[in-house]
């Protein structure tokens, strides 16, 4: 444009190539007035998906914060790969604010692979995945898996089926596995109905029904609870990007109400809580962000053995391993075990290799993390305070990965009592937090 431009008038060419030169086009310093706003690279994606996500005003000058919120809400809808922009000046001084789009891989055809689950071990799964359905940015996924865990279901998700952030989920499906740590197989049969609604860009709300029938079986004995279970869910998030937050706040409450629908008087409440915040820590090079968060879960009701919960693993204290039948049953780590949880996390997330897009299309990056994580469990909240803690500590990695969006790998070792063991690895899809 520029060439064109000095060709035909030499001295507004100069003037245009002057402001190229000496002025960066996507930073605070440079605040041209914004003509137009446009956007590309959204092959399948239809328009007004990402015209949703940007705020920016017309008209008024460059506001390179703005300009930045609205980068990460395309971001954060997982559909791209990579999402920059930058100001590009017109003849007239007035600049177009210019959204640059990769889209990410979306579709996965039917496929069979080998997966890992912590708590199921290794399983061959088949899927098939339509992420952006129709470039609406619905999802369905079709899956069933064979091995560890024995599973097939179906998942339809659109967090804009009836407007301004008003989502629907819908799950449905049958799991067989054998239990993690009691001597029983489980057969889950489900079906789960959500709506949700946002109010402005950082409250979000959710409510769900789900009708579950759980069965914990072996050679001796059968138990079968047969219940309906509504959920309220209660979020405040201003984090800026959700695959890697650099800052804001994460809170979230949620109750659900479990009550036999059967011959079976039963019922059961659980409210879980978690609070998470993220700040950027200015004195690096590199991207470095130090990240806390606390949880706690409560349970009153027909509390019963099948119910319990336990410490360890990807989800709350790493460095543990997780707990088997034989750990449970011969109570040397009863400590471990229980229905009233809290544990915390402290990470240093530093960014070695920013997220960027490899030669096939598909994003990549390398996140190194620090990390030290501290719990305690018991079977009521009188026993939790009467509980020493258990400890973990250790590193892991974090890798941009298409549809799931991050890969967690994590190796730590865990103490109670100034007694340290020999560490655990965990494998894990999305940040712990």
């Amino acid at each position: 444009m520029i060439v064109s431009v000095f060709l035909k008038r030499p001295h507004q060419g100069l003037f245009l190539f002057l402001i190229l030169l000496f002025t960066n086009l996507s930073s605070e310093s440079y605040n041209p007035k914004i003509n137009t706003i446009e956007f590309t690279g959204n092959k399948k994606t239809l328009d007004y998906i990402v015209e949703r996500e940007i705020k920016h005003p017309i008209g008024v000058s460059l506001d390179s914060t703005i300009a930045n919120d609205d980068r990460n809400r395309i971001d954060n809808l997982g559909l791209f790969s990579q999402v920059t922009w930058k100001a590009i000046p017109l003849e007239d001084g007035s600049s177009v604010l210019t959204y640059f789009l990769t889209e990410s891989f979306q579709r996965i055809p039917p496929i069979a692979l080998p997966t890992y689950e912590e708590d199921t071990g290794w399983s061959l799964t088949g899927f098939w995945v339509l992420n952006n359905y129709k470039g609406r940015n619905q999802s369905l996924i079709l899956g069933g898996s064979l091995g560890g865990k024995d599973t097939y279901g179906l998942q339809f998700n659109d967090p804009w089926i009836f407007g301004n952030h008003v989502s629907m989920d819908i799950q449905f499906g049958r799991t067989l596995f054998k239990h993690l740590f009691l001597n029983k197989n489980l057969e889950v049969n489900s079906f789960n109905l959500n709506f949700g609604k946002w109010f402005g860009e950082s409250l979000k709300t959710a409510f769900s029904i789900e009708l579950e029938k759980k069965t914990f079986l072996n050679s001796i004995e059968k138990k079968s609870f047969h219940y309906l279970t509504p959920r309220v869910l209660l979020k405040y998030d201003s984090r800026d990007l959700y695959w890697n937050p650099s800052k804001g706040i994460l809170l979230s409450q949620s109750f659900k109400k479990s009550v036999g629908i059967d011959s079976k008087r039963f019922w059961l409440n659980q409210w879980n809580q978690s609070y998470s915040i993220y700040h950027s820590l200015k004195s690096f090079d590199k991207k470095t962000i130090i990240a806390l968060n606390t949880s706690f879960n409560y349970k009153w009701g027909k509390i019963e053995e099948v119910w319990l919960d336990y410490l360890g693993g990807a989800s709350t204290v790493r460095g543990w391993r997780i707990p088997d039948s034989t750990l449970y049953y011969g109570e040397s780590q009863n400590f471990r075990f229980g229905h009233e949880l809290f544990y915390s996390s402290l990470e240093i997330r530093s960014e070695i290799i920013p997220k960027y897009i490899t030669s096939i299309g598909v994003e990549f990056g390398l996140v190194f993390v620090l990390f030290s994580d501290i719990g305690l469990t018991a079977l009521s909240m009188k026993e939790l305070e009467d509980q020493l803690p258990i400890y973990g500590s250790g590193f892991g990695i974090r890798i941009p990965f298409p549809i799931v969006h991050v890969l967690r790998l994590d190796y730590g070792w865990g103490g109670r009592n100034n007694k340290w063991n020999s560490g655990a690895l965990h494998l894990g899809v999305g940040q712990k937090f």
